[in-house]
């Protein structure tokens, strides 16, 4: 993990049908190779048509990929987390829960202090609230 400079978010996709073709994987596979983000962490829930549970840590999915982008499990989301987001989960559906770093955002920030700057605020401003003011319609 970086040095704190970057900010790291965490993001649920959902796939109703529990049908989930490993088509993301080509994108976070770039996203990486560019040194846009670092995946700290992956986690699937998957909830079954009868309402069973489970977690599928990152190094226990069958396609390798995703334990190539993460590594072994970094073991970073809360169990009471991850139970609550089963807990809302539709039956029959899984949720990816991704743990990413914004590599961008550390080396930027590295480059404000050898400038001899400081990052004073750094705040995510919601795609629906630039599109509201804009009036531009964006696809969320």
């Amino acid at each position: 993990m970086g040095d704190g400079s970057a900010p790291v978010d965490m993001v649920l996709v959902e796939f109703p049908g529990n049908d989930f073709n490993g088509e993301i994987f080509a994108e976070l596979e770039r996203l990486v190779d560019a040194k846009t983000i670092t995946v700290l962490d992956a986690l699937f829930v998957r909830k079954d048509a009868d309402g069973s549970v489970r977690w599928i840590e990152a190094d226990e999915a069958e396609d390798t990929r995703l334990s190539r982008l993460v590594g072994a499990p970094a073991g970073l989301f809360a169990e009471e987390d991850v139970e609550a987001v089963a807990a809302d989960l539709d039956f029959d559906s899984s949720v990816a829960m991704l743990l990413f770093e914004h590599t961008w955002a550390a080396e930027l920030a590295r480059g404000v202090r050898r400038a001899n700057g400081r990052v004073l605020d750094w705040a995510r401003v919601p795609a629906s609230a630039i599109s509201e003011l804009s009036g531009v319609v964006g696809d969320e």
